[in-house]
């Protein structure tokens, strides 16, 4: 009797089942569909409150997200407003001498903003932010999925975990609603992971191919001619399973504490445990507050060139002139109608600039002479005469050496919007926003939109 007790005993010290479910045949039950911790789980997140959470984040980042990289506009959105309106400006990547650029994942996204254009008429900000809206819409029922499949697999506590990041990373916040092809690859390979946790094989493989396809092959075809350049956005495609990864760490976080000999837990595993909800709660805050300093410190070109429409008193067939700020330009589609072109002026820049797509020589068939591969700068790319400059957009940095809208007898200020000096901020400072610090410690310069004074009043 005795020898039968102590056995038990061994057993039971051997495989304990705690609450939090540490144990192989908890585990095992948390990986079943409808398993959770053991505790009377129901089965899971259902799919409303990921989809509510997801739905206004993501509805946040399309109303409000940068544009990080030139790419994004003149690689993607201008080719696509070219598409709708016959207007735009073209890259090297798209003459037909190199063709490094397919048109198909841009045929994509012409499904909505075709019919939005129709809708929206000569409002193409509208149309650009439908298109935004329908990237975020992708990102949403796609980690939707991941995190019900999540918590139907693995339990509610690791698909909450998952939920918040997402929701509140900076990487996911900014990439969701990017339109680039590496965004694109992270709403197949979300989708193909969440396919592959519910047992849906075929489906998860061919989600993956179609990532592969239309967005990692679009994607290298610019890595193998920039390796050298340190682009965040590659990363994309894996931020949402970056998530997994840190929300598995962090559930697992008791597990480096438990003694799988002794059916009670140890002062370390309970410390653990509670030290859980305040590790994530940092991850969090500190992500939250990179995306705010991001959002504040850096969002002035988007909103300036919105003012644009509403200075149409400057008269049809304006000329809007962009000197060194030309990487900032956030895309025809924040051009109203009664600017008859956009043009560069020379601020120092010696490499190839953006041209509009040429309907003479054929448009997107076209092979411009004087486009090449060497990045260097073509003699056509500027506008020799500034006086023929009716708006101008620049960034005053206040450097000893004068901007041109410093000149009151030239130009008057449209609008002005403050801009985050990185150079002269804190790194702290600038990369985080704190509260009560953030405005006082950083450094800012002036994001302009000027008109021309009229003869009569210079």
């Amino acid at each position: 009797m005795s020898l039968s007790s102590a056995r038990q005993r061994r057993a039971t010290a051997a495989s304990p089942l705690t609450d939090d479910g540490y144990a192989k045949d908890a585990k095992d039950r948390r990986r079943r569909p409808g398993g959770g911790d053991g505790d009377g789980d129901d089965g899971g997140i259902k799919w409303f409150l990921p989809l509510l959470a997801l739905g206004l984040l993501r509805h946040m980042s399309a109303s409000s997200n940068l544009i990080h990289d030139c790419d994004e506009v003149f690689n993607y959105w201008e080719p696509l407003h070219f598409l709708l309106y016959r207007s735009g400006f073209q890259t090297w990547e798209y003459s037909s001498d190199f063709a490094l650029r397919s048109y198909l994942y841009l045929f994509i996204h012409a499904l909505v903003a075709g019919p939005a254009s129709l809708i929206f008429g000569e409002h193409k900000v509208r149309v650009f932010y439908s298109v935004r809206i329908f990237l975020g819409l992708i990102s949403t029922i796609t980690e939707t999925v991941l995190v019900v499949a999540l918590s139907r697999r693995y339990g509610k506590r690791l698909a909450c975990y998952v939920l918040a990041l997402l929701c509140l990373s900076s990487g996911c916040f900014f990439a969701s609603t990017s339109f680039l092809p590496s965004s694109f690859s992270m709403y197949a390979v979300t989708l193909s992971s969440a396919l592959f946790l519910l047992e849906k094989y075929a489906a998860a493989v061919s989600v993956a191919a179609a990532g592969v396809i239309l967005g990692f092959l679009t994607s290298l075809s610019l890595l193998v001619l920039s390796f050298l350049a340190d682009y965040q956005w590659f990363l994309y495609p894996i931020y949402p399973l970056i998530c997994v990864a840190a929300a598995a760490v962090i559930d697992s976080f008791p597990d480096f504490f438990h003694d799988k000999y002794s059916s009670d837990q140890s002062i370390f595993e309970k410390i653990a445990k509670g030290l859980r909800p305040l590790i994530l709660g940092f991850i969090l805050c500190a992500s939250h507050s990179r995306t705010f300093s991001m959002l504040n410190g850096y969002g002035a070109p988007l909103q300036i060139y919105q003012h644009l429409e509403h200075h149409d008193d400057s008269g049809p067939g304006s000329v809007l002139c962009v000197g060194s700020e030309w990487h900032r330009y956030p895309s025809s589609f924040f051009i109203p109608s009664y600017i008859g072109e956009v043009r560069w002026i020379d601020d120092g820049f010696r490499g190839l600039l953006p041209f509009p797509f040429n309907e003479t020589l054929g448009g997107t068939t076209a092979a411009p002479s004087y486009f090449n591969n060497k990045n260097k700068a073509s003699e056509e790319q500027y506008l020799k005469d500034i006086g023929a400059c009716t708006l101008l957009v620049e960034l005053d940095l206040r450097r000893p050496y004068p901007s041109r809208g410093n000149d009151l007898k030239t130009w008057e200020a449209l609008a002005a919007l403050p801009f985050l000096d990185r150079e002269l901020s804190p790194a702290l400072y600038r990369s985080f926003f704190v509260p009560y610090r953030w405005q006082q410690n950083n450094v800012f310069g002036l994001y302009k939109l000027l008109r021309r004074l009229r003869t009569d009043q210079a």
